[in-house]
C-alpha cells in the first residue's frame, strides 16, 4: 500500500512539473521517500532547470532576494552548478549594495524628518532635497510647507504687533514661531528690528519702573542676542532686579542696597532707583541710632532666638564669635566651616567665605579645604565676585585640560590640581548664587567628605537636578538659608502643596523635612590639618 502511494506522488510531482507548477513540484520532490527512488531522482534533474532558469529571470529584473530564494532551492536539492555558483555570487553582491542603498535613503529620511521636528526648516528642506525615495520626499515636502505655513502666520502676527509698538506680543509670536517650526530666513529678517524695539521699550520701561513688563520679557528677549549682543544688558539688568525684588522680601536690605548701586552703575541716575537708595540709606541712619542707643548697648550680649529683624550691615562678622547654643538657634556661619550630613546623600563641607583656600591636608597653610592629595600647602583660592565665582592658582593647576593662573569657573567645569586631585565646579541651580565643589573619590576630605558646597544665601537639597545637595529620592526639597549671619531650613514642598515653616539648624541636632534629615556639626579645618 505504502508503494502505491509512493508512486501517486512521485506522478504527481511529474504532472505538476510538465504543468509548470514548479514550487508544487518542488514540495513534493524534497519528501524523503520520493527524494531516494530513481524516479524521484530524475525528477530532481528535471526540476534543477526551471529552478535555474527562475533564478536568471529574478537576477535579470534586479529582484536579488528571489534570485537567492530560487538558487537556495538548487542547493537543496544537491543540483548546484557552476553557473549557479556564478549566479549567487552576483545577486549576493547586488543584494548587499541594495541593502546599503535602502539604508542610506533610511538615513537621510530619519535625519530630515528630525530636522523638521526640531524646527531646523532649512536644514530639512536641504535633507529632504537629497532624498531619492519619491514618496517620502514628497510626504516630507508637504510637512515641511505645512510647518513653513504656520511659521509665516506667526511671523506674520508677530510684525503686526511690532507695527502697534505691543512689543510683548510680537516677542510672544516670533518666539512661539522659532519654538515651533525653527530658524528660517522669514524669522531671521525680522529679528534685528524687533531687537531695536526692544531695546528701546526695555530702555522706557525700566527708565519709568514697570519692572514687571520688563522681567515678563527677560526669557524671549534671550533668544534676541545672537542678532544683537547688546541685549546682554538687559539680561543682567533683570537678573539683578529679580535679586533685589528678592532681597527685599528677605529683608536684606545691605544687599539691596548693594543690587541698587549696581543697577545705579549700570543705568545712571534713574528716579525710582534714587529713591529706594535714599530710604536705605534713612533706615540705616535710624539703625545706627538705635544701636547707639542704651538698649543698643545690650544687643551684643542679649539676642532673641529665631530674630529675623532686617539686616543693615554684615551681621555674619558680628556672630563669629558667637557660641551657638542646640535647640535655640541656627548654627553661625562664621570663619569655621560646617560639616552637612543628609541622609542618603553623605557628607558635605558647608562653607560661606568670599575666598576658600584649597591645599594639602597637613600642610603648614591653614586652609579650608585640606585636600589628601601632593599639593602645595596653599594650592589655589575660589573667590566669589557678585555673581561669578574665579580661580586663582598658586601651584600647577588645570581647568578642563588647559593650565591657568586665573580663570572665571562656569557649570561643569574641571578643576585638576597637581598630579592627582580632581574636583567639578557646579552650579545646579540659577536661582542661587550657591556653588558646589564635587571632589573625586581619592580627594575626599576626612569624614568621608565627598563635596564642598560653596555658600552664598541659598541652599537647595533634594533630588531635582537643580539641587546643591543630591538625595537620591523622595518628593521633599529642603532649603537653607542665611538668616542674621545664622542658619535655617525650610521644606518648600511640604504635603498638600504648603511651605514648611522656617527652623533654626542648631549644631550637632538632627532635624527631618520631609523624608530629608539634615544634621549640622562643626568642621575644625585647623584640627584635620594636624591630625593628617
Amino acid at each position: 500500500m505504502s508503494g502505491r502511494w509512493l508512486f501517486v506522488r512521485i506522478r504527481s510531482a511529474e504532472r505538476a512539473l510538465r504543468e509548470g507548477r514548479i514550487d508544487e513540484a518542488y514540495a513534493l520532490a524534497l519528501q524523503p521517500d520520493v527524494r531516494e527512488h530513481r524516479r524521484g531522482q530524475k525528477l530532481l534533474d528535471e526540476l534543477a532547470k526551471p529552478l535555474l532558469a527562475r533564478a536568471r529571470l529574478h537576477l535579470q529584473a534586479g529582484r536579488w532576494r528571489a534570485a537567492l530564494d530560487a538558487i537556495e532551492q538548487l542547493q537543496t536539492i544537491d543540483r548546484m552548478t557552476t553557473e549557479a555558483d556564478d549566479l549567487r555570487r552576483h545577486a549576493a553582491d547586488e543584494f548587499q549594495q541594495q541593502n546599503q542603498r535602502d539604508a542610506g535613503r533610511q538615513v537621510a529620511v530619519e535625519r530630515a524628518a528630525a530636522d523638521l521636528a526640531a524646527g531646523r526648516l532649512e536644514s530639512g528642506r536641504l535633507a529632504i532635497d537629497r532624498i531619492d525615495d519619491s514618496q517620502r520626499r514628497d510626504d516630507l515636502r508637504e510637512q515641511l510647507d505645512i510647518r513653513v505655513q504656520r511659521s509665516a502666520q506667526l511671523l506674520a502676527q508677530a510684525d503686526e504687533a511690532l507695527q502697534r509698538a505691543d512689543v510683548l506680543t510680537a516677542l510672544r509670536f516670533w518666539s512661539e514661531a522659532r519654538e515651533r517650526h525653527g530658524r528660517t530666513e522669514a524669522s531671521d529678517a525680522i529679528a534685528p528690528r524687533l531687537a531695536r524695539a526692544c531695546r528701546n521699550t526695555l530702555d522706557e520701561w525700566f527708565t519709568q519702573g514697570r519692572l514687571e513688563r520688563f522681567l515678563a520679557a527677560r526669557d524671549s528677549v534671550g533668544l534676541l542676542r545672537p542678532f544683537d549682543p547688546t541685549l546682554d544688558e538687559y539680561e543682567k539688568l533683570a537678573g539683578l532686579c529679580a535679586r533685589g525684588a528678592a532681597q527685599l522680601g528677605a529683608r536684606d536690605y545691605a544687599g539691596l542696597r548693594e543690587t541698587a548701586v549696581r543697577l545705579r552703575a549700570a543705568r545712571g541716575n534713574i528716579g525710582w532707583i534714587d529713591t529706594i537708595l535714599a530710604a536705605l540709606g534713612e533706615l540705616a541712619e535710624a539703625h545706627e541710632t538705635v544701636l547707639a542707643s542704651p538698649l543698643g548697648l545690650c544687643a551684643g550680649s542679649i539676642r532673641s532666638p529665631g530674630s529675623a529683624g532686617p539686616v543693615f550691615s554684615d551681621q555674619r562678622a558680628d556672630a563669629r564669635g558667637a557660641t551657638d547654643v542646640p535647640g535655640t538657634t541656627g548654627a553661625t556661619l562664621g570663619l569655621n566651616a560646617l560639616l552637612l550630613l543628609v541622609d542618603g546623600a553623605g557628607s558635605s563641607l558647608l562653607v560661606a567665605h568670599d575666598r576658600v583656600r584649597i591645599g594639602r591636608a597637613g600642610g603648614s597653610s591653614a586652609v579650608e579645604v585640606p585636600i589628601p592629595a601632593d599639593l602645595q600647602s596653599h594650592h589655589a583660592d575660589i573667590v566669589r565676585d557678585g555673581e561669578d565665582y574665579y580661580l586663582t592658582a598658586y601651584g600647577p593647576v588645570r581647568v578642563n585640560q588647559g593650565e591657568v593662573k586665573r580663570t572665571r569657573l562656569a557649570d561643569g567645569d574641571r578643576i585638576y590640581l597637581g598630579p592627582a586631585a580632581k574636583l567639578v565646579f557646579r552650579r545646579p541651580s540659577g536661582k542661587s548664587d550657591t556653588a558646589v565643589l564635587k571632589l573625586s573619590h581619592r580627594s575626599r576630605l576626612p569624614q568621608d567628605v565627598s563635596d564642598v558646597v560653596l555658600f552664598r544665601e541659598t541652599c537647595l537639597i533634594g533630588p531635582q537636578a537643580s539641587c546643591h545637595i543630591r538625595t537620591p529620592d523622595g518628593n521633599a526639597q529642603v532649603v537653607l538659608f542665611d538668616r542674621a549671619g545664622r542658619l535655617y531650613g525650610r521644606e518648600t514642598t511640604a504635603r498638600g502643596g504648603k511651605l514648611g515653616d522656617p527652623r533654626p539648624l542648631p549644631l550637632g541636632a538632627t532635624l527631618d523635612f520631609g523624608d530629608v534629615r539634615v544634621t549640622i556639626k562643626a568642621y575644625e579645618a585647623q584640627e584635620t590639618n594636624r591630625r593628617a
